[in-house]
């Protein structure tokens, strides 16, 4: 096992924490504090670069959506992916079932913000209607009707966020959330799915 080391973008968010109203949410870690490291096996290697995105945003274009499994982390008014309020998903297909060690997440933004309802699920289902399994849920009342979750809202960073897959396999990782405390929108910088 080894801890995984993404590449990380510089900090975009610069200034005092908000006071974020939540009975669900973890402890802000400070300015600069890493996660806890998340242990993967040796031989885990990026499997989401470049890989095809799909959202149930009818809005959304094909080229916006390409901008989370393009490789780049770094925020700018141009580079991140927004959806329209709600709740909203995306959709990676690695292309072939995989064995899946972590998934994680950049959504940093100039204002800091906690995204609501983070829901992350694999499946080798395309309408994940069948062997869904949930890897993070922080919608502690259920508001996107995807179930409980006991996982906590988090200040999003420019370190990600680092979600362990255990090594379960599927093909399809699906991203959902439901707005942020800044505004209603959902924006993604950057997914990357680990595995082998």
């Amino acid at each position: 096992m080894k801890a995984l080391a993404p590449t990380l973008p510089r900090p975009t968010f610069e200034g005092t924490p908000i006071d974020v109203r939540s009975p669900h949410r973890e402890p802000y870690r400070g300015d600069g504090v890493p996660p806890p490291p998340l242990r993967v096996p040796e031989g885990t290697r990026l499997l989401s670069r470049g890989c095809a995105v799909t959202c149930n945003d009818s809005g959304a274009k094909k080229r916006d959506l390409a901008l989370a499994t393009d490789g780049n982390k770094q925020y700018s008014p141009s580079a991140y992916l927004e959806l329209a309020p709600g709740v909203r998903w995306i959709q990676i297909d690695l292309g072939t079932n995989a064995a899946i060690h972590a998934v994680c997440l950049w959504r940093e933004r100039p204002e800091q913000c906690v995204y609501r309802d983070t829901v992350v699920q694999v499946s080798d289902d395309p309408a994940f209607e069948n062997g869904v399994v949930t890897l993070f849920n922080n919608d502690y009342d259920n508001s996107a009707q995807l179930g409980r979750g006991s996982d906590k809202e988090y200040f999003e960073d420019h370190f990600g966020r680092r979600i362990a897959g255990n090594g379960v396999r599927a093909r399809y990782v699906r991203l959902t959330s439901n707005g942020n405390t800044s505004d209603p929108y959902n924006h993604y910088t950057e997914v990357e799915v680990f595995g082998e």
